[in-house]
């Protein structure tokens, strides 16, 4: 539903959202498209200058240039006129008038039945029948090195930054940096309007870097401007003067927070000093309603909360104990991190990832803290090591792995904490493909294990030097190393995710060994071992290394189901690696099969997933394995030729990580499989040739900008081609469009 459909079903909508989110841009327009509608059309009143509630019917009345007899009150002046007439009445900026608007509003509703109000907010008028409609931030283009960030955000930066400088003609690199600042300005758009003026003194990496503090870039703004958006800063000063003073200390408080945060995290931070546990509750209410706090669903369906990155900065900016809250925030997740991992073991698992997600930034933020002050490094290496489900099975291998560096330089002693940080380093460089760092930090923790009599950290550390040794190919040693660590586990009476682990474990090296029965029993004892405890993570990797080896054997049909299991446990953790891991398997089953255009996406998807993980090497860099991956491609790319196999690599390597899960797992519900070279057949009798040309250019990787450009005609238009294209062809993305072009142009020039 567009707000113009609001408004025709309900006679009284409110466009809400923080301050220079665009409400007055989107109500104007909306009512600009819905004036042919009202015999009266559209009178805009502008409310942000009025300061009590007794003007405000005076104030539209005058806007409307309505003639107020002697003796009548404006506002039955204004109900006299209005219950004769037809029109839309748009309120803009009712906030600082909010309960007196409503209380207007509702009269001008019951006296004139024929007129409807729009009205912007940042918060609810809160009245009988009124709609709200929360105006979001502008689309962020997509965190990618591989293709150039465009969308809403993006072309307001450009068309400000060229209104400023009209000879801005950015590179590839810097186009690249525009989009990290509009994702780092949350969309906003006068965020993004405000910064784009100021490239004619600075450029874009410049307002991004650290030594440039970006609130205080933007608050130089438009002087033209209205005095609440003249500057970032008014815009949002406007919103904390409307607050109570216990609104803006909680508001304060919450700036702590980089990244989203649930109730109980708000609750445990943010109490005290002043304000109860129960009051942060009802004020972080309020503070929704107001448009400072932006309220969002979280993957396990529990509501969650953040401050955009102005409002945080704007809250860091006034708050006076700023240290005493961010040690608090530290403290918090410090001891999140251990729950987690102590919750990480076995059935608890999807509760663990469900409490931390969406608590990267936050992560970040505590470790950071910890690390800038010396009296709190030990801290910073406990919570890092703590964390090793979390970084591991939660798609956050890269951050882990800088984390975990950091705290090992900035706490040289032997300890506990170091020891194990060491061998989940190890472990982690390991899965990146990188052998020498990961031997280097396993040997190490086996020292420093010896020295501090850590019994446990010495079994993780010969546990994941096995696979090490498996994957440099020495198989023997790796038996040898793993064989030991499954007896360690077994003599601590503690069996964990980790033991199961390392029944996987010893089941990849039995397949590269051929000894694929033995894999069988290994995978099969770990399995009940899994099943036993309702473990998911392990006995994910546990079903790769049982589909690994169904597909040595040439039962392709099990090994895909296996590893279709394993993939529905992984995403349910956020297990990205290990997707990648049973994606590669996957295209391997494709090829045997005869399905090579459906291997080449899987390959392409496995490529997306490894590089988005910080892979250096695919497949752990195992020889065996890679060599297989290698030979897969090969065979693909024979049967399919150059041109489609890239086609079909590259709609893959583009997808979206839903769409790609759904593709690996065969779900109707995603992406269409890929199909096998044919005949163009009649889609191509469907399209117009103009419709013909720019699937051409689509297929040549031009974006909708660059396809308007080059045929001179409006990025609207295009838009509208490329719907229609996608609507007759049966098609969900621009990908697809790309592939069966291609394989259209193949098949044309074979045939000649």
């Amino acid at each position: 539903m567009h707000v113009k459909d609001a408004i025709r079903t309900s006679r009284l909508v409110t466009l809400t959202g923080p301050g220079g989110v665009g409400k007055t841009r989107l109500g104007t327009e909306a009512a600009r498209r819905l004036a042919g509608e009202f015999s009266g059309g559209v009178a805009f009143v502008e409310l942000a200058e009025v300061t009590s509630p007794d003007h405000i019917a005076l104030a539209i009345a005058e806007t409307m240039r309505l003639r107020i007899e002697s003796g009548i009150s404006p506002l039955d002046a204004l109900c006299g006129y209005l219950s004769t007439h037809r029109l839309l009445l748009l309120l803009d900026n009712c906030e600082h008038l909010a309960p007196a608007c409503g209380r207007l509003v509702r009269l001008i509703m019951r006296r004139a039945p024929h007129v409807c109000v729009l009205a912007t907010s940042r918060e609810p008028l809160g009245i009988l029948g009124e709609l709200t409609w929360n105006v979001p931030p502008l689309k962020l283009p997509r965190d990618s090195a591989e293709t150039l960030p465009e969308g809403d955000a993006v072309d307001l930066f450009l068309a400000r930054a060229r209104s400023a400088m009209p000879d801005f003609a950015p590179s590839a690199d810097e186009l690249h940096s525009i989009g990290r600042l509009c994702r780092h300005l949350d969309g906003m758009p006068l965020a993004i309007e405000l910064a784009a003026v100021r490239i004619r003194s600075f450029s874009v990496d410049q307002i991004l870097s650290q030594k440039m503090a970006l609130f205080d870039v933007l608050k130089v703004g438009n002087r033209a401007g209205p005095a609440r958006h003249q500057t970032l800063w008014a815009a949002i000063h406007w919103s904390y003067e409307l607050s109570s003073p216990d609104e803006r200390a909680l508001w304060e408080r919450l700036a702590v927070f980089a990244g989203s945060f649930d109730l109980q995290a708000a609750e445990q931070v943010c109490a005290g000093d002043g304000i109860t546990a129960n009051e942060v509750v009802s004020l972080l209410g309020d503070l929704v309603e107001k448009s400072v706090v932006t309220r969002t669903e979280g993957r396990g369906g529990g509501r969650r909360y953040r401050l955009l990155e102005s409002i945080r900065m704007f809250g860091l900016e006034l708050c006076g104990s700023v240290e005493v809250w961010r040690r608090r925030h530290r403290d918090y997740y410090l001891q999140l991190a251990e729950q987690s991992e102590r919750s990480s073991l076995w059935d608890r698992q999807l509760e663990t990832v469900q409490g931390l997600e969406g608590s990267l930034g936050n992560i970040r933020a505590a470790l950071e803290y910890s690390f800038a002050h010396p009296a709190e490094r030990l801290l910073g290496l406990r919570m890092t090591a703590a964390l090793w489900f979390y970084w591991n099975a939660c798609g956050h291998l890269q951050d882990g792995c800088q984390w975990l560096r950091r705290a090992l330089v900035e706490n040289p002693d032997p300890s506990p904490d170091r020891a194990k940080a060491l061998w989940v380093l190890g472990w982690f460089e390991m899965l990146r493909g990188n052998s020498a760092a990961a031997r280097e930090n396993l040997d190490e923790c086996r020292s420093v294990a010896d020295e501090i009599k850590d019994e446990t950290a010495s079994i993780c550390a010969i546990q994941f030097r096995g696979t090490v040794e498996q994957i440099d190919g020495d198989f023997a040693y790796a038996l040898d190393l793993l064989e030991a660590a499954r007896r360690g586990h077994e003599k601590s009476g503690q069996p964990s995710a980790l033991s199961i682990l390392c029944g996987a474990q010893l089941a990849f090296v039995h397949c590269l060994t051929g000894e694929v029965d033995k894999a069988r029993q290994a995978c099969d004892l770990a399995l009940s071992h899994g099943a036993l405890h309702h473990e998911r993570w392990a006995t994910s990797w546990v079903l790769w290394a049982r589909g690994l080896t169904e597909h040595l054997r040439g039962d392709l049909a099990s090994s895909t189901s296996l590893l279709r299991d394993s993939i529905d446990l992984k995403r349910s953790l956020g297990d990205w690696l290990g997707v990648t891991m049973c994606v590669e398997i996957l295209a391997w089953n494709a090829v045997d099969t005869g399905w090579s255009a459906h291997a080449a996406r899987l390959l392409g998807i496995g490529r997306m997933l490894h590089g988005s993980m910080g892979g250096m090497t695919p497949l752990f860099g195992a020889s065996a394995l890679v060599e297989k991956r290698a030979g897969c491609e090969a065979r693909a790319r024979l049967e399919l030729g150059d041109e489609i196999f890239d086609a079909e690599y590259g709609a893959g390597h583009h997808l979206e990580l839903s769409a790609a899960l759904h593709v690996a797992l065969g779900e109707p519900s995603g992406e269409p499989e890929p199909t096998e070279p044919s005949p163009a057949g009649d889609r191509e009798e469907v399209l117009t040739a103009r419709e013909l040309q720019i699937s051409r250019l689509i297929a040549a990787g031009l974006r909708n900008s660059d396809i308007a450009e080059s045929l001179t005609i409006s990025r609207r238009t295009v838009e509208g081609h490329v719907n229609r294209i996608l609507a007759k062809l049966n098609f969900r993305s621009r990908s697809q469009v790309a592939a069966w072009m291609t394989r259209r142009q193949f098949d044309l020039q074979r045939t000649r």
